[in-house]
């Protein structure tokens, strides 16, 4: 029994001093592999939206990232980075052939396809690839002012001398209504004797159960899969889930989907890993979903990294989520970690903030690459009544202990703090502050230990 957790305030030990083991939470991740810039090289003082992965033959951790509305390559390994075109959000096709544009931020309002071996060369060469055209661009109405775009291959197949590729790109934009008007396009390339030809379909409107503006979906790397936020009312907080696609009508520019997996809480912007084996995305502070960032987080806004496993049938299906591991731990208002995403060889890399938006120190950010098999996965407790409600008296009574000053805990944040204690922070913790009765007590030390996290 855990009635006692809704008045945790009264049950801390006014005389106990925190301790200092269980208040030091703060991580960037078990093994942080690289951090850019470092120290020594030119420093990055805006971050336009999301950074997207991009696939090289040499295995090497580069993103396209934008910055004072300029699209950059930027090569996490080697610490070097040069301009390409246009203004934001360049994201890499998964077999990484193509980095895609799309039309709200190119001059010609056309989402272009830029060859990424041409793009690739001039980063290895220090040159900017400013002057680079599109192998491809797509002009139509419904799509001429489109944002926010992820990529799938639906299939590759080579035949003779003959490759055909079908890429389906999903994306939001301004005019499409009632919103939120996220639409997907099935592009087919045809590659033969050195002669690409494209074909588009038209726009079709994305999974009719995702509703809300904020949902903010991303499509998995083949194409079949969506995860997004959606679900919630007028004063509900809505839940992270993922659809199949399991149907496209071109000629009624419509698609069906159906609901597989319910993770149980809110978190934004979240990306499949390329096996399909995990997805990795956000969980915010104070600020629903923080689903948009440009520039930095504002305070009182705190935002980290979750990696979590999904759980397949024998056809590659999605059926259900595994465990889950928090990946960050930021306890500052205003700094945070959060647009994550995989590489191809699994590690994940983020977006982070040293400074708050809206402080007049000088704005820093850097992109963290990490290993996210290092971290302890815990079991999905948001699916469980009681162990989420240990989770959050524990996560209450470390708010209460070690960041007093804090925004209190909106609903559902406060078990995601119980997820960055070890079990003897966490056992300590309940220890010194809970002042309850020793049943109480005796349920959260054991949420505390290793089989309260399974």
């Amino acid at each position: 029994m855990l009635g006692m957790a809704i008045s945790v305030s009264a049950g801390l030990a006014a005389q106990a001093p925190a301790s200092p083991d269980y208040c030091r939470v703060h991580s960037d991740g078990t093994e942080v592999l690289v951090t850019r810039p470092a120290p020594d090289e030119a420093p990055i003082d805006d971050v336009n939206w999301f950074a997207r992965p991009v696939p090289n033959p040499d295995g090497r951790w580069i993103v396209g990232f934008a910055t004072h509305d300029q699209n950059y390559l930027y090569d996490l390994s080697r610490g070097r980075r040069v301009r390409m075109p246009d203004k934001s959000d360049a994201v890499a096709t998964p077999d990484g052939r193509y980095v895609t544009v799309p039309s709200h931020y190119t001059a010609t309002h056309t989402v272009n396809f830029y060859d990424a071996a041409t793009l690739l060369a001039r980063l290895d060469e220090g040159r900017d690839a400013l002057d680079v055209k599109p192998a491809f661009t797509h002009d139509d109405p419904d799509v001429a002012d489109v944002y926010y775009q992820s990529v799938g291959v639906v299939s590759n197949r080579r035949d003779g001398g003959t490759t055909t590729s079908v890429y389906r790109m999903m994306f939001s934009g301004s005019n499409v209504k009632p919103a939120p008007g996220f639409r997907i396009v099935d592009y087919t390339f045809t590659s033969r004797g050195g002669t690409l030809a494209v074909t588009a379909t038209r726009a079709m409107r994305l999974c009719p159960q995702i509703t809300r503006d904020l949902a903010t979906p991303f499509i998995s790397k083949d194409g079949r899969h969506v995860i997004a936020h959606d679900g919630g009312g007028e004063n509900a907080p809505g839940t992270l889930k993922i659809f199949e696609i399991t149907g496209v009508d071109p000629a009624g520019q419509t698609t069906t989907c159906e609901r597989r997996v319910d993770f149980g809480f809110a978190a934004g912007k979240a990306d499949f890993s390329y096996n399909g084996r995990r997805v990795t995305f956000h969980i915010s502070k104070h600020a629903y979903l923080t689903p948009f960032v440009n520039g930095g987080l504002v305070a009182p806004t705190i935002t980290d990294v979750v990696v979590a496993d999904l759980v397949h049938d024998a056809q590659g299906r999605i059926v259900g989520h595994g465990p889950l591991a928090r990946v960050t731990t930021s306890t500052r208002e205003g700094v945070g970690s959060y647009f994550p995403a995989f590489f191809p060889d699994g590690r994940v890399y983020y977006v982070a903030n040293a400074a708050p938006k809206n402080s007049t120190e000088p704005k820093r950010f850097h992109f963290r690459v990490v290993n996210p098999d290092r971290e302890v996965f815990f079991a999905n407790f948001f699916a469980d009544a009681t162990r989420r409600e240990a989770a959050a008296t524990i996560g209450e009574l470390w708010r209460q202990a070690c960041q007093p000053q804090i925004q209190p805990f909106k609903p559902g944040e406060a078990p995601w703090a119980f997820t960055s204690l070890s079990p003897a922070q966490c056992e300590g913790l309940v220890r010194t502050k809970f002042t309850g009765d020793e049943a109480g007590k005796a349920a959260l030390l054991a949420a505390c230990g290793s089989e309260g996290r399974r």
